[in-house]
């Protein structure tokens, strides 16, 4: 069986269209343009002697070949997707190398780096903590509460031992600010323990090593910035494979629950007034509508039980469909269904969709409702922002 996959828009939905079967559709999954990719990164490179001049330079390829895929390195007033490097190194102390404006471009990486990681230094310590405040302190001064704010922001670290003061608070502080940290263990003489002391500073599933990695670090460390840079505005949700665990997979699709009660038809006019190209939210499966329910439950306020809001399901000519961005065509509805028993009603005026709680184990499911009469509270959906979709702040932007 053939299948072309169709993107029916940056900020809708994917329709998998097989030669012998009917379309389906596909929640959004995060852009993977390595061109297009725009993050600030600050890496932070252990230079002590037990690193070794063979593995300085080692670091300093690894380094330069992660950016050789097309990233737009630097800053372009024409365009706002680019990616900026800055550069530390540490031993018994922390050095700036590079700020995050002296790289723009890839030859400038190429043409530095290499000059900068070419010779360890003379001492033993490797003082990683200093080396990550120094990071911290570049990354306040030159990116956070700039243009580029709402840039997300990222730390590599590249460490071949571990002593010196605990970096453990600093690097806390950093991911509970939205830093990234990302390490890379430089292990040698077959002396894994390190890898082990680096997963207290990274962020989860972001913690590598130079050896066992079946020869694709530059590429973990590309689909890392990748996911970082998959992101929602604030105040919205990432839609998730599983909301309690942070490292399970990402889709490209931020939800917003709205805790203010309202009948559908104005519900999906403040949806598409909440951010760019958003609509009210999809349930394509029960996954989706799982993530949804599961979020009223930890972490969302405004909503009490019996739960009851509203989804992007409503009837156009006879035909139920899902709500889509502005200038989009709904997208019929497909096999996976989940209407309470009796559902939906045969009505000219209940053309709209709501979930409702239906017992005390908060089981939600469909009923149809009149579009113009029934108020409740209800879920928004939009893209998130990532290589195929720049946001130009974290905000609203409409």
């Amino acid at each position: 069986m053939k299948v072309v996959v169709f993107l029916l828009a940056v900020f809708g939905a994917r329709v998998i269209i097989a030669d012998d079967d009917p379309p389906q559709y596909a929640d959004r999954e995060c852009g993977t343009d390595l061109n297009n990719l725009w993050i600030d990164v600050v890496a932070v490179v252990d230079n002590s002697i037990g690193m070794t001049n063979d593995g300085l330079t080692s670091v300093a390829a690894n380094l330069a070949s992660v950016f050789s895929s097309g990233t737009r390195i630097g800053t372009n007033p024409k365009e706002p997707r680019t990616t900026r490097l800055g550069l530390v190194t540490y031993n018994a102390g922390a050095t700036l190398n590079a700020d995050l404006n002296k790289f723009q471009s890839l030859d400038d990486i190429y043409d530095n780096v290499f000059n900068d990681l070419s010779r360890v230094s003379s001492s033993d310590e490797s003082n990683l903590e200093a080396g990550l405040a120094l990071a911290e302190n570049l990354l306040a001064t030159q990116s956070t509460g700039t243009s580029r704010d709402h840039y997300k922001k990222v730390v590599v670290v590249y460490a071949s031992a571990y002593n010196g003061d605990s970096p453990v608070p600093i690097s806390w502080r950093l991911r509970s600010s939205g830093v990234v940290i990302i390490t890379v263990a430089f292990v040698q003489l077959g002396d894994d323990t390190l890898l082990w002391q680096l997963a207290n500073i990274a962020s989860p599933g972001y913690n590598f090593t130079n050896v066992d990695d079946e020869g694709n670090l530059i590429g973990k460390i590309q689909e890392a910035f990748l996911e970082t840079n998959c992101f929602c505005p604030n105040h919205w949700i990432q839609y998730q494979y599983n909301i309690s665990d942070t490292t399970s997979y990402k889709y490209g699709i931020c939800i917003e629950a709205i805790g203010m009660s309202a009948v559908w038809r104005a519900a999906k006019m403040s949806c598409a007034n909440r951010w760019k190209n958003s609509y009210l939210a999809t349930e394509f499966n029960q996954q989706k509508h799982d993530f949804i329910v599961d979020s009223i439950k930890t972490s969302i306020t405004g909503f009490s039980q019996p739960y009851t809001y509203h989804i992007g399901l409503n009837m156009v000519k006879g035909k139920w469909v899902w709500d889509q961005p502005s200038g989009l065509a709904p997208l019929e509805l497909q096999d996976w269904t989940n209407w309470v028993d009796g559902y939906p009603m045969s009505s000219s005026t209940q053309t709209a969709v709501l979930n409702m709680q239906i017992n005390e184990t908060v089981l939600t499911q469909w009923q149809n409702t009149d579009a113009l009469k029934t108020s409740a509270n209800y879920f928004c959906e939009t893209a998130a922002c990532d290589t195929d979709n720049y946001c130009t702040s974290a905000v609203n932007d409409n």
